[in-house]
């Protein structure tokens, strides 16, 4: 953005339209006049001539600096006639005559297609006509009176008196000539009258010395708070920062403005991204996996209308998938691979990920010293003797277990159709529950071929391809089996991340016949306390619910997706509050509950300095255990300091 540009942008700027402090204003007029554009219209690019350089793309490199100059040379010639407009034509008349009418059609259908209800504005005009009020819209425009009549009706602006066009009219707000001949032609007062609109002269200044009341309602304004990116200079990250500000529904929620701004967008462009490989690998069938697969789902719902490709919602989980398996394969190694994950492993959580009930086992855990809360660290853990024991002392009641959980999960995919060539989409990283989908489908002799698609494929995939088995994975953030140069965005705060995606039920357990079927069995969802919805049940609602408006929204958007943007373009915001949060990032999501294998811990939530210090193994259990580890870090020392270049240190020394 210019310099001068910025100083306008900064001169035209101003806080949201609260629409009934605006109505309040107008209430006691009988007349109520309307500006049109970025008044009761937004152009969803930050300057007018970025209507021209979008009409490049079609009419051609050049084409934007020759419609500028166009339009100045024609205002320049009304200085020798007494018209006071300029109309699209007169504009147009000097480019070639072969070009004129393909030109001026694509810049209408360019403006419609960019231009968006500013929804406060249009709440205060409805009201202005509920309550008897007498509407004009009065504007400075180039376009035909037709052309503007059907723009109206398009952002539904209907039964205003009489439309005063500076182009059709011949005089102009910018001088006073529109308001002069507006309250001649009604016979009207002027002081009976008040215009709204954005222009600091033709809106507020000239229709005051003529007596007539004005409001100047600000021409840039912030709708929404979210972390961005700001490189206006862009194009297409001009369009869809614009297109965020002027299209978010008026809700002053924090959670919902941040699905709608930050977690939106990556949900969008991920639909986008798994149609087009599943199109280019033949694929007809997707199935997402519970539970983070639900939102997916959802969204690709709405922003894919593809009937070739069926979709389908599969109630599946780690635990649900690794447990059957585990009567076909139970060494220790194997077990552990399958139930530890995190850096630091319970006992609880390795009971729950091979489906046994601990406090069955309680004599069992005696004798070899272990609790429930015994804490195990993944780096020394498979050459710990008494855990390898205990586990192959409980060898007969873990096959006996799976067997049982086997039986009724085949019966589950089969009901499903899951067989035959189909993708899996989930949130990823390492293929797990493909590779356990793939072990069992192949113990079943069931033909299939599947297709992962992962927001992400971390390092560590390799410890899925075992026995020969060959996962065809395919990461969207990042994808280390067909790059091993990438690089996991999400790693420092992977429990906000997972967070977002949360299906509002609990996970799979495992599978029980029901009226004839066989149906998933869940456990209680972690974020109902007694029967009611937490706080941050509530929270992560409205964040999914901002999400989804923002792709029903985008969808409908004729030029959003001809843009193609990159899956890191539209994932940034997420990256900057995972890896950069302010101290109003930190006060929306560390104190947030995460629920992982059995263990839960806020996601940000360190003890104080001082405790630190007086216990320092504490510092080192709590960092390992918590899923947002840069607000860890910014939340204790509470300094601005690198702290995503300091987590990528401690990464390397690990």
């Amino acid at each position: 953005m210019s310099f001068k540009s910025t100083i306008k942008k900064k001169l035209y700027s101003g806080s949201s339209i609260n629409a009934d402090e605006l109505y309040h204003k107008v209430k006691s007029y009988k007349y109520v006049s309307f500006d049109i554009f970025d008044t009761l219209v937004k152009r969803n690019v930050e300057n007018p001539t970025d209507v021209f350089k979008l009409m490049e793309y079609k009419a051609g490199n050049g084409f934007a600096d020759r419609r500028i100059k166009a339009e100045r040379e024609a205002r320049q010639s009304l200085v020798k006639s007494d018209r006071k407009e300029v109309t699209i034509e007169d504009i147009y008349s000097y480019f070639t005559v072969s070009e004129r009418k393909k030109l001026i059609d694509l810049e209408l259908k360019t403006e419609f297609q960019l231009l968006v209800p500013n929804h406060p504005v249009i709440d205060v005009y409805n009201r202005c006509l509920k309550e008897g009020k007498t509407v004009f819209i009065t504007s400075d425009m180039y376009w035909s009176q037709e052309a503007v009549e059907k723009l109206l009706e398009k952002i539904g602006v209907f039964s205003y008196k009489r439309l005063y066009l500076s182009s059709s009219k011949q005089a102009v707000k910018r001088d006073g000539s529109l308001f002069t001949l507006l309250v001649k032609t009604e016979h009207i007062y002027p002081s009976e009258l008040i215009h709204i609109g954005d222009s600091k002269v033709g809106d507020y200044i000239e229709p005051q010395k003529l007596g007539i009341n004005a409001i100047q309602i600000p021409r840039y304004t912030n709708n929404i708070k979210y972390r961005g990116d700001e490189n206006y200079s862009s194009l297409r990250m001009n369009y869809l920062n614009t297109f965020i500000n002027n299209t978010v529904p008026c809700k002053n929620d924090p959670y919902y403005q941040f699905g709608y701004a930050q977690f939106g967008k990556v949900l969008w462009g991920y639909s986008h991204w798994i149609h087009d490989v599943a199109k280019e690998k033949g694929i007809t069938k997707l199935f997402f996996l519970a539970r983070d697969g639900y939102i997916m789902k959802k969204a690709y719902d709405i922003c894919v209308m593809d009937h070739s490709i069926e979709t389908r919602y599969l109630e599946v989980s780690r635990r649900s998938l690794r447990g059957p398996i585990l009567w076909m394969d139970n060494s220790f190694e194997t077990i552990l691979n399958m139930v530890v994950n995190a850096k630091l492993v319970s006992m609880e959580s390795i009971f729950d990920g091979l489906g046994m009930d601990i406090d069955c086992y309680q004599e069992q855990l005696d004798q070899y010293g272990f609790h429930r809360d015994t804490i195990f660290d993944r780096r020394t853990i498979f050459s710990d003797e008494k855990i390898k024991q205990l586990l192959t002392d409980l060898t007969p009641n873990i096959i006996e277990n799976s067997k049982k959980e086997y039986s009724l999960l085949t019966e589950y995919l089969k009901q499903e159709g899951v067989s035959g060539k189909f993708g899996i989409v989930d949130i990823g990283y390492a293929g797990s529950m493909q590779r356990y989908l793939t072990q069992t489908l192949n113990k079943l002799e069931i033909q299939h071929k599947i297709t992962g698609f992962y927001l992400g494929v971390a390092d560590f995939y390799k410890k899925n391809e075992v026995d020969g088995i060959d996962l065809d994975l395919n990461g969207y953030l990042f994808d280390f089996k067909h790059n091993p140069l990438a690089v996991d965005c999400r790693s420092s705060f992977v429990g906000l991340f997972e967070t977002l995606f949360l299906e509002q039920g609990g996970s799979v357990k495992r599978y029980a016949r029901e009226n004839g079927r066989v149906v998933a069995e869940r456990y209680p969802y972690e974020y109902f306390k007694d029967g009611k919805p937490t706080e941050d049940y509530l929270k992560i609602k409205e964040i999914q619910h901002g999400a989804i408006d923002f792709v029903s929204i985008a969808s409908a958007d004729p030029l959003l997706s001809e843009f193609k943007y990159k899956s890191i373009e539209l994932f940034d915001g997420i990256y900057k509050t995972g890896t950069d949060p302010n101290s109003y990032d930190l006060k929306l999501f560390a104190d947030i509950e995460f629920y992982d294998e059995g263990i839960t811990h806020r996601l940000a939530a360190p003890k104080s300095m001082t405790h630190y210090i007086l216990h320092k193994n504490d510092l080192k259990n709590d960092f390992l255990q918590c899923r947002w580890k840069i607000g860890f870090m910014k939340r204790l020392l509470k300094l601005n300091l690198p702290y995503q270049k300091i987590y990528l240190a401690l990464h390397r020394l690990r």
